[in-house]
């Protein structure tokens, strides 16, 4: 009694099988239909990638501007800063440490400003 396609023999079926003479795909074995890419048409790919939050960027822009524009757009920046973090938790946004950084160069350029105002308010009363 003799298994497989080779008279009296155990040997793998003929045309096809890992070692096939003909090399990939020359068996029953090839790549999926559809490329040369052994892993092409399966499972779902790579997510689209997230945008950043184009509010946390202006935040960040008018914190760095309000460090040196008298503190004026640092408070539209601390503004944007948080209706950026509201939008980045609900919709999954990226930009969360650019809205930070917006955040804080805001309240620090506002409080420094505040700062040089009442000195020149304490100044101006001697």
């Amino acid at each position: 009694m003799s298994y497989g396609n080779q008279p009296g023999g155990y040997g793998p079926p003929q045309g096809g099988g890992y070692g096939s003479p003909g090399g990939y795909g020359s068996g029953g074995y090839g790549p999926p239909p559809g490329g040369h890419d052994p892993y092409g048409g399966y499972g779902y790919g790579a997510p689209p990638p997230r945008g950043n939050n184009g509010m946390a960027i202006a935040a960040l822009v008018m914190g760095i501007a309000g460090l040196f524009a008298c503190g004026t757009t640092s408070i539209v920046g601390a503004v944007l800063g948080h209706i950026s973090l509201g939008q980045i938790k609900r919709s999954g946004e990226e930009g969360r440490g650019m809205a930070v950084a917006g955040l804080v160069l805001s309240y620090f350029g506002i409080a420094c400003w505040l700062a040089v105002l009442a000195g020149l308010v304490w100044l101006g009363s001697l």
